[in-house]
């Protein structure tokens, strides 16, 4: 276990242990798997406030809290993947060789869950157990002229009502929108900058996950992760659009108690 992270309370299942990126890490005897949550771009750790409850008996579920938002309000927000992974994987890197360890990524979070999963097995470190991706392509089919994170903010305002994520109460407040576009901003020049990889099987059983309504990733997009797989490749469609997660989120956290329950 990372040596930088505060020592254990002592009692079953509590923790102090916090590091920059995870809060509440379980005691080091407590079984449960870890669920590391990765966030869609300008999303936090709040976005996965509602599984916490419905997981916390069969995995501990560990959003991944980003600089620019909530509590890392006042930090900076990464601009580049290679430094986003450089700094999860001293953090998340050790956490594998205590229990078993998922990684579920939405849009943006499964790019970073996938460029995680990549540069743990370049550092001599465990691959995940599985790879739960949701609300995205896979990397190497993502279209390479649409650069969101030029956009100016009324063009980027609209994109972001396509997608259907960001509230109208946000959108349609000029203060409010002044507060999150640069954070948008940035997480989409962290995907749009990527030296994307070429399709090749992961070390990890895939789930993907995509909302048949969803008008930002292409079944041409969805059907590429096959070529990530090595035939371990789970494709679980969903009704709804691209945050089809908040309308099933009692069927999606039955599948991942299921994944838990196997250790994969």
């Amino acid at each position: 276990m990372n040596s930088r992270l505060a020592s254990s309370d002592g009692r079953r299942g509590l923790t102090s242990r916090d590091g920059a990126f995870l809060r509440g890490l379980p005691a080091r005897d407590d079984p449960r798997p870890l669920v590391i949550a990765f966030p869609y771009a300008g999303g936090g750790a709040g976005a996965f406030t509602e599984w916490q409850a419905l997981l916390a008996d069969h995995c501990a579920l560990l959003p991944v809290h980003l600089p620019g938002r909530e509590r890392r309000f006042h930090e900076r927000p990464y601009r580049r993947m290679t430094h986003l992974v450089r700094d999860l994987v001293q953090e998340i890197g050790p956490l594998a060789g205590d229990r078993s360890v998922l990684f579920w990524g939405h849009s943006m979070g499964a790019s970073v869950s996938v460029a995680l999963t990549l540069e743990l097995a370049v550092q001599g470190y465990a691959p995940p157990a599985h790879l739960l991706l949701s609300g995205a392509g896979s990397p190497d089919r993502r279209v390479a002229t649409d650069l969101v994170h030029v956009l100016d903010d009324e063009r980027l305002t609209a994109r972001l009502r396509q997608y259907e994520g960001t509230p109208a109460e946000v959108l349609d407040n000029p203060d409010l929108l002044q507060l999150v576009l640069p954070v948008l901003r940035a997480d989409f020049e962290l995907l749009e900058t990527w030296s994307r990889p070429l399709p090749q099987p992961l070390p990890a059983p895939l789930t993907v996950m995509y909302g048949e309504d969803d008008r930002s990733v292409s079944t041409y997009q969805v059907d590429g992760w096959h070529a990530f797989g090595d035939g371990q490749v789970t494709m679980r469609p969903f009704s709804g659009g691209h945050f089809f997660i908040r309308s099933h989120a009692e069927e999606i956290a039955a599948f991942i108690r299921g994944l838990a329950g196997t250790g994969v």
